[in-house]
């Protein structure tokens, strides 16, 4: 049994690093660019950012342990094989996306923000062996990959953050004034969302999960309460860390114009908060928040090919073959890398919402019907986000403009919220005609470990 001195170290350490995980370095540069173009009225728009950007996020972490310990469970209600085409397109996402462009922004922003005049080739291949070396080297034990994130990568990054956050608040650049928003909150809810975290929630919260077990705490109660515990943890320094940088940029409208890069807005802060000094501390909060993410990512994608091959490819082996790929792919650059990844996460994306809503409100869905019937209708949505990302990106030619006509019209699609109103009619839908058919909807195991701790209490 843990003592209440262990559920609170846990409680800690895997909170940090689920913060470490969540927070890439693509999440350093968008709450300073919603803080610029809110100015004054930033205080609205960190609440925005907040709902979208760290509760939901946080919600679909929650949805995975709501329903069961890992990615199969909570696409079970909807498919019995979803989860095994979730992972393929996943582990292609990791592989082609997520992972390289941690490493090519660890080089070309963190490494090279510090020693700008060392760039080479050589460097560069240099940088991401090591980069991804130490990356496997952190994910190669699967019990232990989150200690080691909480632990020891994520107190550097941290404290390379807050220094940032605590320059901003007592040595400030300016005093947020202006704004180009109508209105902040919806903007900063709207660009938070639309960041994808949420499907980081989903697609890692079995490896928390599985942290959490590792530790003794086995599905039930027990482990209900202190992934709570982990994910009030997470919140909370996601929220300081967050709020500080939306607030660095709304100091900066007499500085910047607001459609100023987001990287070039980052640094140009950055260097007018703290000059030299603050860009090599920002330089290593991007390094640091990199080797988590990557680290975090490759033991999750290395989780899914184990099960995808019926444990025929051993844990290490298939953490190693990950990490080898994706330095190649990272050797390519970041601009290539985003444009390969984008169709991948934009398929996905609709359905880690649709998951994220159902396994939090699992309680008020009425049957398997509305899970069929939501997540089709995100997978069809997903499709045709992929398909457009994909000509944006030029990949492939453009199609019939009838396509863009028919999804352009759904209600909400110019705010990027194509998703909503087709999942809501989906999961009505879904669960008329479930109930029509007297259909049998799956009972969770962990809701029948719950029940037989609840009927021991009872019986005591």
């Amino acid at each position: 049994m843990n003592t209440k001195k262990n559920v609170f170290k846990d409680s800690l350490v895997i909170g940090f690093a689920m913060f470490a995980v969540f927070f890439g370095a693509g999440n350093l540069v968008f709450p300073p660019q919603i803080g610029l173009v809110s100015g004054s009225s930033v205080f609205p728009a960190i609440i925005g950012l907040t709902l979208s950007g760290i509760l939901f996020p946080m919600l679909a972490v929650a949805a995975v342990g709501n329903v069961g310990t890992n990615l199969e469970d909570i696409c079970r209600h909807a498919h019995a094989k979803l989860h095994l085409a979730f992972m393929a397109v996943a582990i292609l996402g990791v592989v082609f996306g997520t992972i390289p462009r941690c490493g090519g922004v660890a080089y070309e922003i963190g490494l090279c923000g510090i020693f700008p005049s060392i760039q080479s080739t050589a460097v560069k291949w240099a940088f991401l062996l090591v980069f991804f070396g130490i990356s496997f080297l952190l994910a190669s034990s699967k019990s232990s990959v989150m200690d080691n994130i909480g632990k020891f990568i994520t107190p550097i990054l941290l404290i390379c953050l807050l220094i940032i956050v605590v320059l901003t608040i007592v040595n400030p650049i300016g005093s947020p004034k202006g704004g180009v928003v109508e209105n902040s909150f919806s903007n900063a809810f709207l660009t938070a969302i639309n960041t994808g975290d949420v499907g980081t929630g989903i697609l890692c919260g079995g490896i928390f999960i599985a942290t959490l077990n590792s530790k003794g705490y086995k599905p039930g109660k027990e482990q209900k309460k202190i992934l709570f515990n982990v994910i009030v943890v997470a919140f909370i320094i996601l929220f300081i860390v967050y709020a500080g940088l939306c607030y660095l940029g709304s100091t900066g409208t007499d500085l910047f114009a607001p459609d100023t890069d987001n990287t070039v807005l980052l640094v140009g802060l950055i260097r007018k908060l703290a000059g030299y000094t603050g860009i090599v501390v920002l330089s290593l909060a991007i390094i640091f928040a990199c080797f988590t993410t990557a680290a975090g990512m490759i033991a999750t994608a290395a989780d899914w090919v184990v099960m995808l091959s019926k444990e025929k490819v051993p844990y290490k082996l298939a953490a190693l073959l990950l990490a080898v790929a994706i330095m190649l792919v990272a050797s390519t650059g970041v601009s290539f890398v985003i444009k390969l990844s984008g169709p991948l996460f934009m398929l996905l994306f609709p359905m880690c919402i649709a998951l994220t809503v159902l396994g939090v409100f699992k309680k008020f869905i009425p049957n398997d019907g509305a899970w069929k019937g939501a997540v089709l209708m995100a997978i069809i949505v997903g499709f045709y986000q992929a398909y457009s990302v994909a000509i944006a990106n030029g990949l492939i030619p453009a199609g019939p403009a009838f396509i863009d006509n028919i999804f352009n019209a759904i209600p909400l699609s110019q705010y990027g919220l194509t998703w909503l109103v087709p999942c809501l009619v989906g999961g009505v839908v879904g669960a008329i005609i479930w109930k029509a058919l007297g259909k049998e909807s799956i009972v969770d195991e962990i809701d029948k470990i719950i029940a037989e701790e609840n009927a021991e209490s009872v019986s005591a």
